[in-house]
């Protein structure tokens, strides 16, 4: 990642519906603390199990507390054996995150285990780039804080060992490249090489996400080698891109043939261009910001579609999937990287109304059939929508992403936390738990959490160009620890590039480069006196706090219910996605593990309702999922902000059965396009209607009779011949979007209507009014 300054640069973020209100921040720092500690203790109930009871192994079985190695009975398990290779992995892995946490000791003793234990001449038949991004980045990582007196955290009497066996991988890893065309083999054996390797498919991701840590190795012991292929493979794979500059998911490494047509910003490609990104930042290199800027402008032309990035065909740019898959999510914390946060902050929320519906990341999850539904419902502990959470908090300061990193502790604690660690969960919708938890989940997952809870972090201060891994690791180039024969390239400077980046809404952001988060007010009484926002027991705020915050939150939730405070997004805008995508919420209050209300109070992310929506019951078990708030979006009796002008500049109301029209009581709803889910309500004749829709005649200079309308539109041809000069019709009127009601008028841009089932037809008139189902909505007009 950027250090902060350089992010700070180009930190800009949309700001929605309501303006800011200076002084209103709802997080108390002393409960961010809280976090923070359980963040940490969760880390070290899963570390200290995996020492006791999984060491030497790589992983430790959760539920069951066994080693767990890779599967020497069965070569072709590659679930297992593409990643545990017999050298300890989880201990690698986590190394720095002992450093993160400022545990000095622990990543002493991690170091002396990893000095004893490991070693690589071992028959293991590991996947290239997980081998790559977890074992030779995280010795990486090892080596350099272990080495550099500036960060804090030398080993006295270290004499560089890490980079010892990170080289001793690497050597061992490189007959993958002995290739054709450069692009490595997907899987190597650590002892004999490409021994016996007939399978010349890889993935894109896997083949060209390898610069960092080898570019790294390169510049840390002066041999050009390593960089040298890793590089070849990323550009051999670039060269093959189609005319709309999209790369697909797998191909041949021996012929450079594409094996699969489909492209997206998930599985199988994700981290190549999240590697083109960084890769410049860490080496200064154009090539890869040009690499970069053209992807992510064919990635925006081509895949995005409204709020979320779908799966296309690399050639003709067609949808050929429609499942979004859980690495995706790791998309929006790029987009910060760019300097997309307006980007970055409505893909993340896609990802955040899926975890709110599933209480994780289910591993893929079809937005049509049956409204949102599972495709695969496993969610194995995964760190992308962490780090993207991180990313934008990082970015923007904004409370927010607090409560929604308070929302996912909450849920793992809820869910996932067993005997000996935590467990991968199998079903999401049942709570069914999986004996698995992989090396990122201690590398990754809570190591973003930990930094997103810690904000006063050192690395969340350092402003070099240092990097974070596609798993985590901290990579940099420093100069004090470079091979006297190594390169020493320009760090990031000015790019031709660097302005061509596609960015949403370039007059609508704000830059933010002040920590305000943790201020309440100028109200000392607010930040000394805990009882102030506290009831006693520490499990709700206090009435007087909660009326405070309702009162001045500049984005608050359309009930009077307690909910988030954001600068950046409103509920409105979280609700659109029910109406463009029909979330579901499937799961059942059995599928969380705690019985008691003591269970629950042992975790901070439990106790309060600055952390998490989602509440204890009194006897202690949790809600299953449900929205945010607790009236529907659209309820016409929801109490929020009036609009009082709502520009929608695009309203879309696709064709498909899921999105047509619906019977809402006495009231329509249809969900548009962009994302809005509008109300419309038939008028009452009996009673006055302040917004319908007057029509008067007058006489042109030409002698002509025009009709007007209160939108300030005219037409030479009448209402269906009024029969007064002033006349009221019966009609439609918009009465929510959003779960925003509507005060006055709404006036779109652009209103487009493709065939809908049966009779369910808007119509634009040429005076601009609009129809649905052949009655004028009379606040509402196009021009």
């Amino acid at each position: 990642m950027v250090g902060r300054r350089k992010l700070a640069a180009v930190a800009a973020i949309f700001i929605s519906f309501v303006a800011l209100l200076p002084g209103s921040y709802a997080f108390p720092k002393a409960h961010l603390e809280r976090l923070k500690q359980e963040t940490k203790d969760a880390f070290y109930h899963s570390w200290s199990h995996y020492l006791h009871y999984g060491f030497p192994e790589d992983e430790v079985a959760p539920i069951s507390c066994l080693g767990r190695g890779s599967d020497r009975a069965n070569p072709d398990n590659i679930g297992l054996n593409d990643v545990l290779g017999d050298f300890s992995l989880t201990l690698i892995d986590s190394m720095d995150t002992l450093v993160m946490m400022g545990d000095q000791a622990g990543f002493e003793a991690a170091v002396k285990k990893v000095e004893r234990f490991v070693q690589f001449d071992l028959p293991s038949r590991v996947q290239v780039f997980e081998t790559t991004i977890r074992v030779i980045g995280g010795l990486l990582s090892a080596h350099i804080y272990a080495s550099s007196p500036a960060l804090g955290h030398q080993i006295p009497g270290y004499k560089g060992s890490m980079l010892s066996l990170a080289v001793d991988l690497a050597d061992r890893l490189m007959p993958a490249f002995d290739t054709p065309t450069g692009i490595p083999l997907a899987r190597v054996n650590l002892r004999h090489g490409k021994y016996r390797e007939n399978i010349t498919e890889t993935c894109t991701a896997g083949a060209g996400s390898l610069v960092l840590e080898f570019a790294t190795l390169s510049r840390l012991t002066g041999d050009d080698k390593y960089e040298a292929v890793a590089r070849r493979a990323f550009f051999a794979i670039w060269e093959r891109r189609t005319a709309l500059d999209i790369v697909g998911t797998s191909i041949d490494a021996m012929s450079g043939l594409w094996l699969s047509a489909m492209s997206g910003v998930g599985a199988s490609v994700d981290s190549f261009y999240e590697y083109a990104l960084k890769s410049y930042i860490l080496l200064g290199d154009e090539q890869f910001l040009e690499v970069f800027t053209l992807a992510y402008t064919a990635i925006k032309e081509n895949m995005l579609d409204g709020w979320l990035y779908k799966n296309i065909h690399m050639v003709t740019g067609h949808v050929i999937t429609t499942w979004i898959d859980a690495l995706a999510a790791f998309f929006p914390g790029l987009q910060v990287l760019a300097g997309d946060l307006n980007a970055a902050a409505k893909s993340h929320l896609v990802y955040y109304k899926i975890w709110m519906s599933y209480a994780g990341t289910p591993e893929r999850w079809n937005y049509v059939v049956g409204g949102g539904s599972l495709e695969l419902g496993w969610y194995g502990l995964r760190p992308e929508f962490v780090e993207s959470n991180y990313m934008l908090y990082r970015a923007t300061k904004d409370p927010f992403y607090l409560h929604v990193g308070a929302q996912i502790l909450s849920d793992l604690q809820s869910r996932t936390r067993v005997a000996c660690g935590y467990a991968s969960i199998h079903d999401v919708t049942t709570g069914e738990l999986d004996d698995r938890m992989e090396s990122f989940f201690l590398s990754e997952t809570l190591k973003y959490l930990y930094l997103l809870f810690d904000v006063d972090n050192p690395i969340n201060n350092d402003d070099s160009n240092f990097v974070f891994s596609t798993e985590a690791h901290p990579l940099r180039i420093d100069a004090n620890l470079l091979n006297s024969t190594g390169r020493m390239t320009n760090l990031r400077g000015q790019s031709q590039y660097s302005k061509s980046i596609p960015r949403q809404d370039p007059n609508a952001i704000v830059e933010t480069t002040t920590d305000r988060v943790l201020e309440f007010s100028n109200d000392e009484a607010f930040l000394t006196d805990k009882s102030t926002y506290f009831d006693e027991n520490d499990m709700a705020i206090s009435e007087e706090y909660r009326n405070y915050l309702i009162s001045t939150a500049t984005c608050q939730s359309v009930t009077d219910q307690d909910s988030f405070y954001s600068r950046i997004t409103s509920w409105g805008e979280f609700y659109h996605l029910d109406g463009l995508y029909n979330f579901t919420s499937p799961i059942s209050d059995r599928s969380f593990r705690f019985a008691t209300a003591d269970e629950n109070r042992r975790f901070a992310s439990h106790s309060s309702n600055f952390s998490s929506n989602v509440r204890p019951r009194v006897d202690g078990s949790v809600a299953s999922r449900r929205a945010i708030i607790d009236l529907p979006p659209t309820d016409p009796n929801a109490r929020s902000t009036p609009l009082q002008k709502a520009s929608i500049l695009e309203v879309f109301f696709p064709s498909d059965r899921q999105s047509s029209i619906e019977q809402r009581g006495q009231d329509l709803e249809a969900s548009s396009f962009d994302g809005h889910r509008v109300r419309f309500r038939r008028l009452d004749l009996h009673k006055e209607e302040p917004y319908v829709n007057t029509v008067y005649q007058d006489e042109s200079s030409s002698g002509a009779t025009r009709y007007h309308n209160s939108f300030g539109g005219s037409s030479d041809l009448p209402y269906d011949s009024p029969s007064t000069a002033s006349s009221t019709r019966p009609g439609m009127r918009i009465l929510t979007i959003g779960g925003i009601k509507v005060l006055g008028n709404v006036k779109v841009r652009n209103l487009m209507s493709r065939r809908f089932y049966d009779q369910e037809v808007f119509e634009v008139l040429r005076d601009g009014r609009v129809r649905l189902r052949g009655e004028d909505i009379v606040n509402l007009m196009v021009g």
